[in-house]
């Protein structure tokens, strides 16, 4: 990766793809460009300068180096350019984590700042007690009881059975309060599909009922890309509608202005080669030995392997980019 001397030239520098130099390879003669993508990830528009002249405005703008053409899929163009033929839009679509809690079945991060995988089963040892997971992060070390229920953002991922209570939910809508939510979202903004991209040695995407997606690519670099549609009833919730509650109206979104009345839902499944093997914690992760106790007391020290990494969503209509932090954290047994 370098950067590219923008002197004020016109630049293209195009590459293909993973996929597409794997198609190219594949010499068949099938091969056709039918999709392109165009971003604007390193321009400082702050660099526009209003105080010159006309003609000069932008030429801190076009003088800025610009990165060369990158083809890892996970690295590229995090915000994609969009037209539209409108003029009068004053704001455009995000897409957001609903971590309200309330009418939808979004759930909220850890107090880390991220979603937390447990590899261990449910039913294992140590995984039976939730105090055990708690204490380790210091949250409430007077928890008792294998009831407990898990702090905040921590979900089973090798548990069977329905998910709907941890479900990662995304919605997307115009995040203002200057338009009000009881409007509609204009439906050539509203996302009806997503691509959702997730390291595919560390786990796979699941719906609502625990089934499996099947990811439509992986890449060299063991990036699994899920097309999720509004088809897949079970990965797309329906958000309330707003209600008048006397002269307050209140919104179940968590998007502040109009919003797309379907949410993505998800969650992960730790993969076999996490739960049954320490060779990618060693390799990618990190290990601490923590204490847990039981009331007051501590009770014993165990070993806490643990990996980063992220769920990415985009938006196909809109191109709008959301990274979700995960953590995958398994507890070695005394």
């Amino acid at each position: 990766m370098a950067f590219l001397n923008n002197s004020g030239d016109i630049i293209l520098d195009a590459v293909l793809t993973d996929l597409g130099r794997l198609r190219l390879a594949q010499g068949d003669g099938t091969f056709k460009i039918t999709q392109f993508a165009l971003g604007d990830d390193e321009i400082d528009y702050g660099q526009y300068n209003l105080t010159t002249g006309s003609a000069y405005q932008d030429l801190n703008i076009l003088q800025t180096p610009i990165l060369e053409a990158i083809t890892d899929n996970v690295s590229s163009m995090k915000s994609k350019l969009v037209t539209y033929s409108r003029t009068d839009l004053l704001y455009l679509p995000v897409t957001k984590l609903n971590l309200t809690n309330t009418s939808s079945p979004g759930f909220n991060t850890s107090s880390l700042g991220t979603f937390v995988a447990l590899v261990n089963p449910e039913n294992d040892f140590l995984g039976a007690s939730p105090r055990v997971i708690n204490s380790i992060y210091g949250i409430d070390a007077n928890f008792s009881g294998k009831n407990t229920t898990l702090a905040a953002g921590n979900f089973y991922s090798r548990a069977g059975g329905d998910r709907r209570a941890k479900m990662i939910t995304v919605q997307q809508g115009l995040d203002t309060t200057q338009v009000s939510f009881t409007n509609a979202l204009d439906p050539t903004m509203a996302e009806t599909d997503y691509f959702v991209y997730l390291d595919n040695r560390l786990g796979w995407l699941v719906n609502a009922d625990s089934t499996p997606l099947k990811p439509t690519y992986v890449d060299d670099d063991n990036i699994a890309t899920y097309l999720i549609s509004q088809k897949d009833t079970h990965s797309w919730g329906k958000v309330s509608e707003w209600n008048e509650k006397g002269n307050n109206p209140t919104s179940p979104s968590a998007i502040a202005g109009p919003y797309n009345r379907r949410a993505l839902r998800l969650s992960v499944y730790a993969s076999d080669d996490l739960a049954y093997s320490d060779f990618l914690f060693d390799k990618f992760g990190n290990t601490a030995d923590t204490a847990w106790v039981a009331g007051a007391v501590i009770d014993s020290y165990t070993t806490v392997y643990s990996i980063d990494t992220e769920i990415r969503v985009v938006g196909a209509k809109t191109g709008y980019s959301l990274s979700i932090p995960l953590r995958f954290v398994k507890i070695k047994a005394f």
